[in-house]
C-alpha cells in the first residue's frame, strides 16, 4: 500500500557536488544542507527573492545602456590636439577603417549580446504569459546561457583599459562620463547573472510527489 507524501518540498541538486535531495522548507533560523558536502541548499520558493532582485539588476543595466555606449568613454590628448570617443564610435570606426571582422566581433559580443542577456533575465524573472510553457522557459533559459558565454562587455572594459596604459607618456587620457555608466552596468549585469536562479522559474508548478512504500 502506498500513501502519497503530504509535506510540500521538491527535488533539488546540490549545484556543488550535484547530489540530489528531497528539500523540504526548513525551520526559521536553520538551513538545510548537502549530506555530502555540507553546502547551502535552496528551499522551495527562495529563489523568488532573489530573481526579483536579479530582474531589478537587468533592468538598471538595460537602463544605463545607451548612456555606457553613447557617452565619451575617454578623452585623448596628443600633441595639443584632444578627441573624444564612444564605444559606438569606436565600432563605427573600426567598420569604416575595414576592420570588418574585427568590428563585428566588438558589435555582436560587447553591444548586441550584453543586452540581450540582461533583457532575457528579465523576462525570465518576470514570466509573462507567452512563456508559460516550461518548454519555452527551457528554450529561453539555453538562449540565455549561450549569449552570456559570448557577451564579453566586461573583457572589452579590460582591453580598453590595457590600451590606455600601453600608450604611456605618449598621450594624455582622461575619463569620460562614459567610464561611470560603462562600469555600472558591467556590475549590474554580474549582479544579475549570479542572482538569477533558473530553478525558481518551475518553483510554483506541482508535479507529481514521490510516493513512499
Amino acid at each position: 500500500m502506498t500513501a502519497p507524501r503530504t509535506v510540500e518540498g521538491w527535488v533539488r541538486s546540490c549545484h556543488c557536488c550535484g547530489l540530489a535531495h528531497w528539500v523540504e522548507p526548513a525551520p526559521a533560523g536553520l538551513e538545510r544542507v548537502c549530506a555530502r558536502c555540507s553546502t547551502a541548499l535552496p528551499t522551495p520558493g527562495s529563489g523568488r527573492g532573489r530573481n526579483r532582485w536579479a530582474v531589478g539588476a537587468a533592468l538598471a543595466g538595460l537602463a544605463l545602456f545607451p548612456l555606457a555606449i553613447g557617452l565619451p568613454l575617454m578623452e585623448i590628448e596628443q600633441l595639443g590636439r584632444s578627441h573624444a570617443s564612444s564605444i559606438a564610435q569606436g565600432v563605427v570606426s573600426l567598420l569604416a577603417a575595414g576592420e570588418v571582422l574585427v568590428g563585428l566581433a566588438v558589435l555582436v559580443c560587447s553591444l548586441v549580446f550584453p543586452p540581450l542577456k540582461l533583457l532575457g533575465i528579465a523576462v525570465l524573472g518576470t514570466a509573462p504569459r507567452w512563456l508559460r510553457s516550461s518548454e519555452r522557459r527551457a528554450r529561453a533559459w539555453h538562449a540565455i546561457e549561450f549569449v552570456g558565454r559570448w557577451g564579453t562587455l566586461d573583457v572589452l572594459l579590460v582591453a580598453v583599459l590595457v590600451a590606455v596604459l600601453k600608450l604611456g607618456d605618449l598621450v594624455a587620457v582622461h575619463p569620460g562620463p562614459g567610464v561611470s555608466a560603462f562600469g555600472a552596468m558591467v556590475g549590474l549585469s554580474l549582479v544579475a547573472s549570479t542572482l538569477f536562479d533558473p530553478h525558481a522559474m518551475w518553483a510554483s508548478e506541482r508535479s507529481r510527489e514521490p510516493t513512499a512504500r
